[in-house]
């Protein structure tokens, strides 16, 4: 059973139409089916709001990693100053290096 097919018209510039053709003819398809199939594929975002919801995402995940970046620089400054602070006494020991990168200390 043949279906009912409508023309539709669509306007482009000249280098639209030889960009479209030149991608047809390329895919071994007509210009009107290549047409067709990129309609059917192209799905706008319906909601602005999924993207305002995504860029505010974005931004608190952004600020929460500076924030634990900062803190991270400040706990390095902190035991750059303490390592320095005993190293200018000369009492750097293996517990103090332990101590200040986390380590597990060692019973003696």
């Amino acid at each position: 059973m043949p279906s009912t097919t409508v023309q539709v018209p669509v306007l482009m510039s000249l280098t639209q139409k030889r960009r479209l053709a030149r991608k047809a003819k390329q895919a071994n398809l007509t210009m009107g089916e290549l047409l067709r199939q990129g309609g059917e594929r192209f799905s706008p975002i319906e909601d602005p709001a999924v993207l305002d919801h995504m860029a505010n995402q974005v931004i608190r995940s952004t600020t929460k990693t500076i924030l634990a970046i900062d803190k991270t620089l400040a706990m390095v400054a902190d035991s750059e100053r303490r390592m320095a602070k005993k190293s200018a006494k000369g009492r750097v020991t293996e517990w103090d290096l332990r101590s200040a990168c986390g380590m597990p200390l060692r019973t003696l």
